[in-house]
């Protein structure tokens, strides 16, 4: 990302976009030498170096069937014009080069494994949000008066990734440029149910530099519908909260079969997600603005799932095989030992 690349820029996140990079990967500093040798003698300022360290504590080397196989990629985020967007999909300004030696060399010079880069750590703590944060609760709650509603816990989700490569696991979310939450909600989604998710904006707090809470079917770990700090965030508090001060700071947006006549709602038809699937909720915030990487997710205030559901229309479906289901899920990608879990309401 833009914090932690070395390009040509004056220093400032924002001037580090669209710039020239040249990233090294590889386990052998000798190599590395020489390829830094062959990319300033063809005038590429070294300033632009990044090395991206495969150590052989960590990586089985080797064309055997046993050595590992190792992938890399490149993930970009947002565009604001779709033209431009398109155009850079056609044509994408990157090239990877396979540089191997002309003469095999007996021995290599092994890089270390690199130390891990501690997260940001973010002076405060969002306490000073909660009394709004409850108030905001109750207020959603209030207006689910007299329908059947449900409340989940969050957890924090925080692999340890040099664990997962050590033990050969397949984790998730373990990348420590964002904060991550996860919510099983417990209950399938029937036309006659919604949910909302309130939660405080990280952007707007100054937490993250962009945020977003996705749906998610469990079976598929496909998105459903999304929201982020970009567009929908801001002012879906104001309703539950008029005048508050901190109202921008937080949000509550729902997710419903039908949006008509509903602000800040994300519409997931019947046809994006069956009525007894499973579903994930998981809230992301990306990059401390004061540092490369995601900010500490204790200090943070999850984000909350409160499901509704009318009785009235149709029989509920909640209790109807969601437990097992669930559990399956959980036991899959949330196991016990690796989240923390916020119990509603915080002390």
């Amino acid at each position: 990302n833009p914090s932690n690349i070395n390009v040509i820029s004056d220093g400032t996140f924002d001037d580090s976009f669209d710039k020239d990079f040249v990233i090294v990967t590889t386990g052998d500093n000798s190599m590395n030498d020489v390829i830094k040798k062959g990319l300033i003698d063809v005038d590429i300022p070294p300033e632009i170096f990044n090395l991206q360290t495969v150590s052989s504590e960590v990586v089985d080397f080797g064309i055997e069937t046993e050595a590992d196989v190792v992938s890399g990629m490149m993930r970009t985020a947002f565009f604001d014009d779709a033209e431009e967007r398109d155009n850079y999909y056609q044509d994408v300004p990157l090239s990877i080069l396979r540089i191997t030696p002309k003469i095999a060399r007996q021995s290599i010079s092994p890089l270390p494994r690199p130390p891990r880069n501690p997260r940001s750590v973010n002076i405060t703590d969002q306490s000073y949000l909660l009394a709004s944060y409850r108030e905001l609760g109750r207020e959603v709650r209030k207006d689910l008066f007299g329908v059947k509603e449900l409340e989940s816990n969050t957890k924090v989700i925080e692999a340890e990734p040099d664990l997962c490569i050590d033990d050969r696991t397949k984790c998730f979310f373990e990348n420590t440029d964002a904060a991550y939450f996860g919510n099983l909600p417990g209950t399938f989604f029937p036309s006659n149910g919604h949910f909302v998710a309130i939660g405080v904006n990280h952007v707007e707090a100054g937490y993250a530099r962009y945020s977003s809470v996705s749906l998610y079917d469990a079976a598929t770990l496909i998105a459903i519908g999304s929201f982020t700090n970009l567009k929908e965030m801001k002012g879906s508090a104001d309703r539950y909260l008029p005048g508050n001060p901190l109202s921008d700071q937080l949000y509550a947006i729902s997710f419903r079969r039908n949006c008509t006549n509903y602000s800040h709602c994300i519409d997931v038809p019947e046809s994006s997600l069956g009525l007894v699937a499973a579903t994930i909720f998981m809230e992301r915030a990306y990059l401390d603005p004061n540092g490369s990487k995601g900010s500490d997710p204790a200090i943070m205030l999850p984000f909350r799932i409160i499901y509704g559901e009318d009785p009235s229309l149709i029989p509920s479906l909640w209790k109807s095989g969601a437990k097992g289901v669930y559990k399956r899920v959980r036991d899959v990608l949330f196991p016990a030992e690796e989240v923390n879990s916020f119990q509603w309401p915080l002390p």
